[in-house]
């Protein structure tokens, strides 16, 4: 399927992003979202077409226009897809690829129990690409630029429609990743949710410890390159432990072990095994370093 219109439901950073990305790749956008600001300054940007709309709008005649996308990005918070998607379905153009960017992927797949509109289909993604902002203000057109795309399609997708995905996301400058659904929260759930989780805890952890901001004051870049995702969306995490929880805590569970094993080496002042945990962490490190941080998945040309 050749591309020439996409929309973009959701133009917080991920979506205003995307929308400015595929505006600069040559396809026309259209921006939906909840918020009249956000959509006048995406129009003042020339970034979305005068066909945009908020999704809050009672007439739902405001609806028609999306019968021209053919792909559908749906950029908003886990919890919201189904409903939202649900809501919008009616007014899928026939044969449109429907997306999200969301950050787990089989509560998604086992959630969608309506039927989609004739030829359209359903395919997860998620950009391994982001901020701890939040909103179109910090939204940038080479956010996506020679990051790890995830796409999550099913056997019930057409290899036309995987396709027609994969070379809109290279057409951003992304790289396409093909992962199962399951494998996908598995790998996020160390890579991306549990540096979350530790982020967090350790920010709040000290927050405890420092309520008057004095200790802060003498933070260096160790401690606010470690804590600076715990700046990030609440709505977005929220919905992200709450649909992928059990494999977040597997990773908590381990991340846990691995503590206790620093702890007790340097409560036991053993010197070697702390060496080994500090090369093994080096190592892995660097392995990152040397593949790009690419992903277990198929790398897609």
């Amino acid at each position: 399927m050749n591309v020439e219109k996409a929309a973009v439901v959701g133009l917080g950073v991920i979506g205003g992003s995307l929308a400015k990305a595929l505006n600069a790749a040559g396809i026309e956008v259209m921006g939906i979202d909840m918020d009249d600001e956000t959509l006048l300054k995406a129009r003042k940007d020339g970034v979305i077409s005068h066909d945009s709309f908020n999704i809050n709008e009672g007439d739902e005649k405001y609806f028609e226009p999306l019968k021209k996308a053919d792909v559908v990005f749906l950029a908003i918070p886990v919890m919201d897809i189904v409903p939202v998607m649900r809501r919008l379905a009616p007014f899928f153009k026939k044969d449109a690829v429907v997306t999200d960017t969301g950050g787990t992927k089989r509560f998604l797949v086992n959630s969608i129990n309506f039927e989609l509109p004739e030829g359209v289909e359903f395919i997860g993604g998620h950009p391994m690409a982001g901020s701890e902002k939040s909103g179109y203000d910090h939204s940038r057109e080479d956010l996506f630029l020679n990051a790890p795309y995830i796409l999550t399609p099913t056997p019930e997708n057409t290899k036309t429609s995987v396709e027609t995905l994969k070379k809109v996301v290279s057409k951003i400058g992304a790289i396409p990743y093909v992962v199962a659904a399951e494998e996908h929260d598995r790998i996020i759930a160390a890579v991306s949710h549990l540096p979350q989780v530790v982020a967090t805890s350790l920010a709040a952890a000290i927050g405890e410890l420092d309520e008057g901001g004095e200790w802060l004051k003498l933070a260096g870049r160790g401690f606010k390159d470690t804590t600076r995702i715990a700046a990030s969306s609440f709505k977005i995490w929220r919905d992200v432990f709450i649909t992928n929880g059990d494999e977040i805590i597997k990773m908590i569970r381990l991340y846990e072990k691995k503590l206790e094993e620093l702890a007790e080496a340097i409560e036991s002042k053993d010197e070697g095994r702390i060496k080994k945990i500090f090369y093994e962490a080096k190592r892995c490190v660097e392995r990152g370093e040397n593949c790009g941080g690419g992903h277990r998945g198929q790398k897609e040309n």
